[in-house]
């Protein structure tokens, strides 16, 4: 009836079964009673199907262009497939990673944003930091104080750290741990020390405002590591958040430890030393027995970046971004090449944005309608427009910033984001004339606006 069939193992179910000459691994998994989550119906627009190869990844053809999207948007390992997509070609054997509800409302990916993570291997490095003498210190102040420097504090280090393409994984008390090279990049351990160092020059300008304010003599100790560590969003509904976990990161941690004992600020360990001991300056290193370890380990003091590579990497980067107010603001174009009412449409990685300019100051949205997340204006040519049944006309502004949607008359305030007139649809939900979109009765939401600033003669957009 099947054809040739070859040889399946799913675990942890111990189920061996048979797999037919073009049937995917979820079809035979299915018909032979084993439960494989499949929350789309197996289209590949969810990811609750996936498995891990544990052996005959050779037997596994390359990723279709459906599942190829997927496992992209959520870089996905080559080992793990999506059992709905995958057409085995000979004998394998694979663990099933949704194994019940609760793995289904953790993994499922419909809709995720995409910083959510599953859980993938990454060259990191890790940066610790902690205030020194900080109980004794919150102990001298009152309560309001201690929130205020705290703040004051992380706001400063918090641009500094994202400047430099690093991630804020969390703050503990006075503590702050960050990682860089979530997504590969090579220089993620230059990019590390040069995020601790400019957090000391930060900390050397705090200083005299900390000593006239509270007569303090506040200081930091930075401790870094680098090596492998599982990158995955951990948490329940709702407070989920993006870590790090692996020996590497408990290693960083008790590096910025032996600052004490060192009488340092800035320590990193020899793994990191030799990914950029040719654009550091060195000033010493000792040798210590950390907390866990049962052998000496060196640890090295940085004192500064080489100039020239100072020169380098601190002169490029910066001009098109910028850090302010704890966002990151993209420069969009001159003040001068928009007329009042005009709009141009930016094109970013994930999303478009597009930006107004109204009577004495400028709007930015994204450019899909957050009911049907449809475009709000095009990029295509009359023709494909005709094609595709799309309204001819891009939506409209009206005098006082509104954005009026043309799918379905909704308005918006463009300033806010907020809903100031809802659309009026038939008795099923439908708009009238765009029934082939389906009940949108129920997909109430802002608009995403985004803050725009001038600055130095240019248009600056606050995308976070």
């Amino acid at each position: 009836m099947f054809g040739d069939m070859t040889k399946a193992t799913a675990l942890p179910d111990r189920v061996d079964f048979d797999v037919a000459a073009g049937e995917t691994l979820l079809e035979a998994a299915l018909r032979s009673g084993v439960p494989f989550a499949h929350a789309c119906g197996g289209r590949a627009k969810c990811s609750t199907c996936r498995v891990w190869v544990l052996d005959g990844i050779e037997a596994c053809p390359d990723r279709n262009p459906d599942e190829t999207q997927m496992a992209n948007r959520l870089r996905l390992a080559d080992e793990v497939r999506l059992a709905c997509q995958l057409r085995p070609e000979g004998e394998l054997r694979v663990r099933r990673l949704v194994l019940d509800e609760t793995d289904m409302m953790i993994t499922s990916q419909l809709g995720a944003s995409a910083a959510t993570r599953c859980g993938e291997a990454r060259r990191v490095a890790v940066f610790f930091s902690d205030i020194v003498d900080f109980t004794a210190l919150s102990e001298r102040l009152s309560p309001y104080d201690v929130m205020y420097l705290l703040n004051r504090y992380f706001a400063q280090v918090g641009d500094i750290i994202e400047q430099n393409g690093g991630f804020i994984d969390k703050l503990i008390g006075d503590g702050l741990m960050a990682i860089f090279g979530i997504d590969d990049q090579p220089d993620a351990p230059l990019r590390a020390v040069n995020a601790a160092l400019q957090t000391l020059a930060t900390v050397d300008r705090l200083k005299p405002f900390f000593a006239s304010m509270y007569g303090i003599d506040f200081d930091i100790r930075i401790g870094l590591n680098y090596g492998e560590a599982v990158i995955g969003t951990l948490g329940f509904a709702g407070h989920e958040r993006l870590t790090a976990i692996g020996d590497v990161v408990n290693l960083a941690s008790r590096v910025e430890s032996a600052n004490k004992d060192a009488g340092t600020r800035l320590l990193i360990s020899e793994a990191l030393r030799d990914q950029i001991a040719e654009k550091v300056e060195i000033g010493d290193f000792v040798r210590v027995r950390l907390r866990g370890t049962a052998e000496r380990t060196s640890l090295f003091e940085i004192v500064r970046l080489k100039p020239e590579i100072d020169a380098e990497l601190n002169s490029k980067g910066l001009r098109e971004t910028i850090r302010h107010g704890g966002r990151r603001w993209v420069r969009a174009f001159s003040e001068d090449e928009l007329q009042p009412y005009e709009r141009r449409i930016l094109d970013f990685e994930d999303y478009d944005i597009v930006v107004v300019r109204g009577s004495d100051n400028y709007c930015a949205f994204n450019n899909a309608c957050p009911h049907l997340h449809l475009p709000l204006y095009e990029r295509r040519s009359s023709a494909q427009v005709e094609a595709l049944q799309l309204p001819h006309t891009g939506s409209t502004i009206t005098a006082d910033l509104g954005l009026v949607c043309r799918w379905h008359q909704s308005c918006f305030d463009l300033l806010t984001g907020e809903i100031r007139q809802w659309a009026k649809l038939e008795h099923d939900g439908t708009r009238a004339g765009l029934e082939y979109l389906g009940d949108i009765s129920k997909n109430r939401a802002k608009l995403i606006v985004y803050p725009c600033r001038k600055q130095d003669g240019f248009v600056w957009i606050g995308l976070e």
